[in-house]
């Protein structure tokens, strides 16, 4: 029997000890799922690249967040990243992740079981250049989404290192080797094992995603969509009869379109927002009320319970034929809602009202001494403020007075001098005349 080809591109290296120990979050997932599913939809053709944003300490590598790229081709028909959008790309997600600080560690795309295909080199080669020297590969294979294995709960993708080894065409090759000589070396890719790792914020945004998934609406696949134009062409076909009614209708509507607008019936984002939120609890209150109807009917159509009256037969009759079976795991969880009612909605409710308003009184009291608190502490800010500036007048006024005071003894200092020149003068001449 032929074994199957093996892939040129995967290393069949042995792991080895110092291999990196990778972490993927469960956003990153979701990312590539959203990323493959607007693929999906749009019918579109190129491939599906990504980028993924982490952290590597040394052998530590985490996965935290992802986006998809923007691809275009080159003069060679490959297809490549756009490397101005790219990076800018890359360096908006480094603004906003910066504690702890986030980096590019690795990519993601599309590919067999088998393993990675030579188109995506290019792309490789280009991240490895730039950004990070060995970025990490996370191979998504869509082939395996409705698997066995993953409906087990095994992921439908492979996480790949890249590693770099000698291109020999023959192993006789190595004594032909020159000391010195380059080496030529190619590109391959080697299996990884890793982990997912959840913190708390991602665990609520996960459960919330994971709960929310009844509530997608239903969108139309290929066949539906085909059978959508089939019909619109019927119904073109149709109206052609009706083209003198059609144009009066647009004449209308041209009209209707050169009235004015009144600017009061225009939404304001506040409105929409608003009507975007009620449609969301109006959603959610009907599915509840479709949900809790499905389970009256279930519970209808059961048989008597045979717990509370043993003389009740287990097997079924003919009367009993068009019941449902029983199932007990269903009954239990609707055993454990009714249960839980009660913790929602309490059956005292004048003391569960006195309790509110409690609570409400002791956060208004809070706030209430909070701000008697700001106040008392602005005042005392103001007072030392106020003594700080009547301590400088003061002390202004004071040697003021000080200057005033040596200014008059100097005048009568200079009057003294002139009295005693005069005297002096005088004196020396009559002593003088004296002597």
């Amino acid at each position: 029997m032929a074994q199957p080809s093996q892939n040129p591109l995967v290393s069949t290296a042995r792991a080895s000890d110092n291999a990196p120990n990778v972490q993927l979050h469960p956003l990153v997932l979701l990312t590539i799922s959203d990323c493959i599913t607007r693929h999906t939809l749009r019918q579109q053709t190129g491939p599906v690249v990504g980028a993924i944003i982490g952290q590597q300490n040394g052998q530590e590598i985490t996965m935290e967040v992802a986006f998809q790229a923007k691809l275009e081709a080159n003069d060679d028909g490959e297809v490549v990243l756009d490397k101005e959008w790219f990076n800018k790309r890359i360096e908006d997600f480094k603004d906003v992740h910066k504690q702890p600080p986030l980096d590019l560690v690795g990519w993601f795309t599309l590919g067999p079981r088998s393993g990675p295909q030579p188109h995506i080199l290019p792309i490789h080669s280009h991240i490895s250049q730039v950004y990070t020297e060995a970025p990490l590969l996370v191979l998504f294979h869509p082939e395996d989404a409705f698997s066995e294995a993953t409906a087990a709960g095994k992921l439908p993708l492979t996480l790949y290192e890249p590693i770099f080894e000698n291109v020999t065409s023959d192993p006789n090759d190595k004594a032909m080797d020159i000391d010195g000589a380059v080496q030529p070396k190619s590109t391959k890719f080697k299996e990884l094992v890793y982990s997912i790792e959840t913190g708390e914020a991602e665990m609520i945004s996960v459960d919330f995603v994971a709960r929310g998934g009844g509530n997608a609406t239903a969108v139309e696949g290929p066949a539906a969509l085909a059978h959508k134009a089939e019909s619109s062409r019927v119904d073109e076909a149709s109206s052609s009869k009706r083209n003198t009614r059609g144009k009066q209708k647009e004449k209308e509507k041209e009209k209707e379109k050169d009235a004015p607008i009144d600017e009061s019936l225009v939404m304001t984002a506040e409105d929409d927002e608003l009507l975007s939120s009620l449609t969301a609890k109006m959603n959610a209150i009907r599915m509840l009320s479709r949900r809790i109807q499905l389970l009256r009917t279930y519970l209808d159509t059961l048989p008597p319970s045979y717990l509370s009256d043993p003389s009740l037969p287990l097997n079924p009759t003919p009367d009993t034929q068009d019941q449902l079976p029983l199932n007990h795991s269903i009954l239990r969880s609707i055993s454990a809602t009714l249960a839980r009612i009660n913790i929602l909605a309490p059956p005292d409710s004048d003391a569960f009202t006195l309790e509110s308003q409690q609570e409400a009184s002791d956060v208004q009291l809070v706030n209430l001494l909070a701000s008697i608190t700001n106040s008392v502490s602005a005042a005392k800010e103001l007072g030392r403020k106020s003594h700080i500036v009547e301590h400088g007048k003061n002390s202004g006024k004071n040697r003021m007075n000080m200057g005033g005071m040596m200014g008059g003894y100097g005048g009568d200092g200079g009057r003294g001098g002139d009295f005693f020149g005069t005297v002096m003068t005088g004196g020396g001449g009559g002593g003088g005349d004296r002597w």
